[in-house]
C-alpha cells in the first residue's frame, strides 16, 4: 500500500469512527418486540351460519383450539350430545394429543360429530372424553364405533 493509500485509509476509518450515532437507534434494540397482534383471518359470515344451523352461539373460531369456521369446539360430551340431537351426523373417536401452550402433553380422547349441512358443507364438532362429566349413556357417546376408546 502507498502513502497516498494508506491515507486514503486511514481518513476513511477516522470518518466512520468520529461519525456521530443516533442514541435512539441503539436504544431501540434494548427495547422488547412488542408482542404480535396479527390474528388469523376468518369468514365471519361462514362461521355465523355454521353456528346458526349447530344452534350454537356465535363464537369467533380459535385457531389456537385447532377450530376453523367449519371445525368447532364445544366443551363438553353433553353440549355435544345437543348438537348431535339437534342435527344427527357421524360420530367418531380417537386418540389425540394435546400440549396447551407452555404445558405438558398428554393423551386424550377427541370426541368428533361430522354433518354435511345444507348450503354449506362439511362441519365438524368435536369435544375432548372428560370422564367427570359423565354422560356414557348419551345419544352420541353410543354411536362411536370403538367405544372402547371411552373405558366403562
Amino acid at each position: 500500500m502507498d502513502t497516498y493509500e494508506l491515507a486514503a485509509a486511514t481518513a476513511i476509518g477516522t470518518a466512520i469512527v468520529l461519525t456521530p450515532i443516533d442514541p435512539q437507534a441503539i436504544a431501540d434494540l434494548n427495547e422488547p418486540t412488542p408482542p404480535s397482534t396479527w390474528e388469523p383471518t376468518f369468514d365471519e359470515a361462514l362461521t355465523r351460519r355454521v353456528c346458526t344451523a349447530l344452534g350454537l352461539s356465535y363464537s369467533k373460531p380459535r385457531a389456537e383450539e385447532g377450530e376453523t369456521e367449519t371445525r368447532l369446539l364445544v366443551w363438553s360430551q353433553d353440549e355435544l350430545n345437543d348438537v348431535y340431537e339437534r342435527v344427527g351426523g357421524t360420530v367418531t373417536s380417537r386418540t389425540v394429543q394435546r400440549s396447551p401452550q407452555g404445558c405438558s402433553t398428554w393423551n386424550a380422547t377427541e370426541i368428533t360429530v361430522t354433518v354435511d349441512l345444507p348450503e354449506i358443507g362439511i362441519v365438524t364438532v368435536f369435544t375432548d372424553w372428560e370422564e367427570s362429566y359423565g354422560g356414557r349413556d348419551l345419544p352420541v357417546m353410543q354411536q362411536i364405533p370403538d367405544a372402547d376408546l371411552i373405558a366403562n
